[in-house]
């Protein structure tokens, strides 16, 4: 008798325990759901109690069972100073350890039993799907927002390398702006290239070599790859060529990117190349990862044409 009461009391304990648990994660990172897009308050103690707070906001094009749990966001504190956390970021970019918190979403496969409702936005399967690209922001009053800021959306898949999506750095504090096909990890960085030909070099031609190498990965119909192979020799050609002008270079490259943003565009609303994701990663959505590649590409090209 007495050793069956013990027993009750530490399953309630343990019970109390992880109930405690996952309401101070919920605490942290609290995520809801309107319409297309999903919203997160993030707020993580750091060492010496230092408060770590953050704002993502996720906007999707026709997502398909999109809910709290199946979008699985969460949100977690790295030391920047750690060399293989360094090892993950592109050249040039550095961390500011006012703000070094990593957001990950990674969509499960749910059982449509528990998953799913059959609303008019589910299929029932309960996994997340979109068509296209999705736009995801953190927004941060840790970090200080001036013209042309350096700080920079990077992404990564699961314990991966970071890559610079950013397609637009925003005022209110630092709103950092970035679209993606795929998800995984997001951090803000800074980038520390400085203007002109470095940038050029070592930030626009890499940029425009990922876009060329994705391109080549694509399943396409023979006129459409020719149709935008032409478009990205045409850009890297101008890029290239502008070692003596990279101002004047990245302002004429702008013109065939856009030319192929919008083949892009077109060509995945005809069905002539594939621009779905979903959670259970049968899929390939080429078109949302060539968009934001180029995105990401014309946001560097405009800062280059600033002088930034």
């Amino acid at each position: 008798m007495i050793l069956r009461a013990l027993r009750t009391v530490a399953l309630l304990l343990v019970a109390g325990l992880a109930l405690s648990a996952t309401r101070t994660a919920r605490a942290q990172v609290d995520v809801s759901i309107l319409g297309d897009s999903a919203y997160a308050t993030i707020q993580l103690t750091g060492p010496g109690g230092v408060v770590h707070e953050a704002e993502v906001t996720i906007v999707f094009d026709s997502p398909r069972n999109l809910s709290v749990a199946s979008l699985n966001l969460s949100a977690a504190l790295f030391d920047p100073n750690d060399v293989a956390f360094r090892n993950r970021l592109p050249g040039g970019i550095v961390v500011d350890p006012a703000f070094p918190v990593i957001v990950t979403v990674e969509p499960p496969v749910h059982d449509w039993i528990f998953a799913s409702d059959f609303a008019a936005n589910e299929d029932g399967s309960g996994a997340l799907s979109f068509r296209n690209t999705y736009e995801l922001e953190i927004h941060t009053h840790a970090l200080a927002y001036e013209p042309y800021s350096q700080y920079r959306l990077l992404k990564a898949p699961l314990g991966g390398h970071f890559a610079d999506v950013s397609d637009e750095i925003a005022s209110g504090s630092t709103r950092a702006r970035g679209r993606g096909g795929a998800f995984s990890q997001f951090i803000i960085g800074r980038n520390t290239v400085a203007a002109g030909l470095p940038a050029l070099l070592g930030v626009i031609l890499p940029k425009a070599t990922a876009l060329t190498t994705r391109l080549l990965s694509a399943v396409l119909s023979d006129v459409l790859r020719l149709q935008l192979t032409n478009l990205l020799t045409s850009l890297v050609q101008i890029i290239v060529g502008g070692v003596l002008n990279p101002l004047l270079a990245c302002t004429n490259a702008i013109l065939p990117l856009d030319a192929f943003i919008g083949d892009v565009q077109e060509a995945a609303d005809d069905g002539d190349i594939a621009n779905l994701w979903r959670a259970q990663h049968d899929v390939v959505n080429d078109a949302g990862d060539l968009v934001s590649l180029a995105r990401t590409l014309r946001f560097s090209l405009l800062n280059c044409s600033a002088g930034h």
